[in-house]
């Protein structure tokens, strides 16, 4: 929530709106996998869906800042990047994982992934403020 809340205050000193992308991976299942796994998958991804728009809702409501709420399939950064492109975004801010994962090869972090894809600046937020203010930017 800390990169959609940067990206709000981007938005409003900008004069712009924000567009929160969703990206719903699309890995193919293992061939062994039952079906009700695959249902069981599937209500996951719907629970996170919903709650990632309330979250958006939440951080959004007291802001003048116009938004929009929107769903894609695939890679996430490549999806992002595209997003960027077609709303001809002035940059993308993406929350930093807490998991630190390996950083080269096809090991990198999403974030890594899309800085190196995306024709705009990709803002990477922290999800914790480094200033004891819980609103870190203000």
């Amino acid at each position: 929530m800390a990169a959609l809340a940067a990206g709000a205050r981007v938005a409003a000193m900008t004069g712009n709106s924000v567009v929160a992308v969703y990206v719903v991976c699309t890995q193919p299942l293992p061939p062994s996998a039952p079906l009700t796994g695959a249902g069981a998958f599937a209500a996951a991804g719907d629970e996170a869906l919903d709650r990632c728009h309330l979250d958006c809702e939440l951080v959004l409501a007291g802001t003048d800042v116009p938004w929009q709420f929107e769903v894609r399939r695939g890679d996430p950064a490549t999806e992002m990047a595209r997003a960027a492109v077609e709303h001809n975004a002035i940059c993308v801010a993406v929350g930093r994982s807490l998991r630190r994962r390996f950083s080269y090869g096809s090991h990198s972090t999403m974030s890594e992934r899309l800085s190196q894809r995306c024709e705009r600046p990709v803002l990477i937020v922290p999800v914790k403020p480094q200033r004891s203010d819980p609103r870190p930017f203000r």
